[in-house]
């Protein structure tokens, strides 16, 4: 009898056969979305952080404030406005039409969210809260990089200008990124944007926390960033 139900069993496993799938597209692509929106709404908050704080601001957001104290955009509408001549200068720098979705994501949520969290975040009026806010901001920075990184759909309109620079031009990475930080301090300075020590200090340390950050995002976010296998059963 146990012989006879285990020959049927076999049978069964013989005939049912397990095949895999992938899951639909869309949801793969709505968790990224979702990964990298959070990513960019930390990484937003943290801008807004560094800026009230009032020792200074980062050397793109120092042309950003600039470029409000001579138009009526607000500071998200000017991040926004910079993001789109810098990605059309990429693009026809690396002559390639079409960026990554993920940049066009950067440009429009990272102005929103910063117009929509500034009424959030405290402005300072004293120098040692002032300072204390830049620090946790820079940090908080760092991780907001390292999720929208680790969500795999782009990277931002400036990383896309310093890789068309470079490839066109052959200088190396780390020429081209300063190249580019001076060329917006400048810029900001022109207009009047808030250059102090606070400037100075982001530039030195911001690549640490942003390391640190991508490490974690990488190690948290990567089992959600691929697209996954669904199990089916077919019977022959």
């Amino acid at each position: 009898m146990q012989t006879e139900i285990h020959t049927r069993e076999q049978h069964l496993v013989s005939l049912t056969n397990s095949t895999k799938k992938l899951e639909p597209y869309w949801q793969f692509f709505l968790r990224k979305l979702l990964i990298m929106n959070v990513g960019l709404a930390i990484m937003s908050a943290a801008i807004v952080g560094t800026f009230q704080a009032h020792i200074g601001a980062s050397p793109w957001d120092v042309l950003h404030i600039g470029l409000t104290l001579h138009t009526s955009l607000s500071f998200g509408q000017a991040s926004q406005s910079v993001g789109m001549v810098v990605l059309i200068f990429a693009c026809w720098m690396g002559r390639k039409w079409w960026p990554p979705i993920g940049c066009l994501i950067n440009i429009v949520m990272v102005g929103f969210y910063c117009d929509w969290l500034s009424p959030l975040i405290p402005s300072q009026e004293h120098w040692y809260w002032g300072a204390l806010q830049f620090v946790v901001a820079i940090v908080v920075m760092g991780f907001g990089i390292g999720i929208y990184i680790a969500s795999d759909l782009g990277a931002g309109p400036r990383d896309w200008l310093m890789l068309s620079i470079h490839q066109k031009t052959g200088l190396a990475i780390r020429w081209v990124r300063t190249l580019i930080e001076l060329s917006a301090i400048i810029g900001g300075i022109l207009l009047g944007g808030p250059f102090s020590v606070g400037t100075i200090l982001f530039s030195l340390t911001i690549g640490h926390p942003t390391e640190w950050g991508l490490k974690w995002a990488t190690r948290v976010f990567h089992p959600f960033v691929q697209r996954r296998e669904w199990d089916h059963e077919t019977i022959h």
